[in-house]
């Protein structure tokens, strides 16, 4: 027997399995979201520019949120106010009441026309100092469409106020044309399309702007 008792074998090192060495996770990206903008936002962006823009059938609330615009408009300010019809038609009371408010406006006017301006909104071209349209802008001169129900006397009573109203926006729009209302009653009873250019020899426009134009040019 030994004594004292051998030392016993080294143990090896302890090996741990591989692993990545431990990093900092990268920092996150910072995106920023532009959110699309809303037809509010572009309503108050083109309204700080003086511009209201009219679009599609105007029924009432439309017709009434744009004269009250037109109002505040022409008395913040004495800077011209530019109204933009993009494709719009109307019905005789609303492009009636559109154009009393126009009417009464004592800045300068601007009226500007693009897509299709149909019917009776053509009369709200007819207070405006300058009346333009984009190259590609279509006028198509057409009696509005009504319908009324009810009593006979209360169709009669409608019938007679829709005469009446639509015979003064068609004295309008023949006045700033300077042709016969009669010459303006028929086209529109044969419903009659113009393009711009042809707008512009009708009366209905003072200038095509755009590219059309440059070229023409």
């Amino acid at each position: 027997m030994i004594w004292p008792p051998p030392s016993p074998p080294p143990v090896p090192p302890f090996h741990t399995p591989w692993q990545p060495d431990p990093r900092q996770p990268p920092a996150p990206m910072h995106v920023t979201s532009v959110p699309a903008p809303s037809s509010d936002w572009l309503t108050e962006r083109l309204f700080d520019q003086r511009i209201v823009t009219l679009t599609g059938r105007l029924d009432s609330e439309a017709t009434n949120r744009a004269a009250a615009s037109l109002a505040l408009l022409d008395a913040s300010d004495d800077g011209a106010v530019q109204v933009w019809l993009r494709s719009v038609d109307a019905d005789v009371d609303a492009a009636a009441a559109l154009l009393d408010t126009l009417d009464l406006m004592s800045v300068p006017l601007h009226v500007h026309c693009q897509g299709v301006v149909a019917s009776v909104a053509l009369a709200l071209l007819s207070p405006a100092e300058r009346r333009t349209a984009a190259p590609h802008a279509t006028f198509h001169l057409r009696e509005p469409r009504t319908t009324c129900a009810g009593a006979a006397s209360d169709i009669a009573t409608a019938t007679e106020h829709h005469s009446r109203q639509l015979r003064r926006l068609q004295s309008r729009i023949a006045d700033s044309c300077g042709r016969p209302v009669d010459t303006v009653i028929d086209d529109m009873r044969a419903h009659r399309i113009l393009s711009a250019d042809e707008a512009r020899d009708y009366g209905l426009i003072d200038t095509v702007t755009g590219a059309r134009a440059a070229e023409e040019e």
